[in-house]
């Protein structure tokens, strides 16, 4: 079996929140999710989950040659137990560049300048008044640059052949990533480079 590696960027070009499921009290209703330094991280698991819808809009569209929706469940796999429901690609959560990393965590307190906090509430259509208890606290990360790395693991020839092309052409249906994308959240320019 052989391996191809590639390297993801996330470009992301406004406030985003891949948010964890948690509050954070007074601070905000919904948190984003964080690595173990308290670093925004983008998980593998939503990277994948976005590559998918991506492919399958261009296999739809019929904008891969050579590939169909067997190709779709090859990449990625399907629900199921079994070793060959897994799919052939893995796919680390995207980060800061070691770099980044490495100024805060030598420099803690500005950790802080990479969150915000939004606020939002409902507005009752018959009186114009915020609707009572309605207030709501949203955690969201600043405009950055994430990476991450994806393998590819196949021993199908022609995945291995057309994958590079192929990935390249549905990165630009990735427009953006997180909650609210439908609120402006999110935009994002993904590019690869193959390793």
């Amino acid at each position: 079996m052989s391996s191809l590696h590639f390297y993801l960027t996330f470009d992301l070009r406004s406030e985003w929140h891949l948010g964890t499921g948690r509050e954070g009290g007074a601070y905000a209703d919904s948190l984003v999710l964080k690595d173990q330094h308290a670093l925004p991280v983008l998980s593998g698991k939503s990277i994948k989950g976005l590559l998918r819808q991506a492919f399958h809009d261009a296999i739809e569209l019929q904008w891969l040659d050579g590939a169909d929706h067997h190709t779709l469940t090859q990449l990625f796999g399907c629900e199921g137990v079994h070793a060959q429901a897994q799919g052939a690609l893995r796919i680390s959560s995207a980060t800061l560049s070691p770099a980044e990393i490495a100024y805060f965590n030598a420099n803690p307190k500005d950790k802080t300048h990479l969150y915000l906090v939004r606020h939002a509430t409902a507005i009752d259509s018959h009186t114009g008044a915020a609707k009572e208890g309605s207030l709501r606290a949203m955690e969201t990360v600043v405009p950055l640059v994430l990476h991450a790395h994806l393998e590819l693991n196949t021993t199908s020839t022609e995945i291995q052949q057309q994958f590079a092309h192929w990935l390249s052409r549905v990165l630009p249906l990735i427009t953006s990533v997180g909650g609210k994308r439908r609120r402006g959240f999110g935009d994002v320019i993904v590019t690869v480079e193959e390793q």
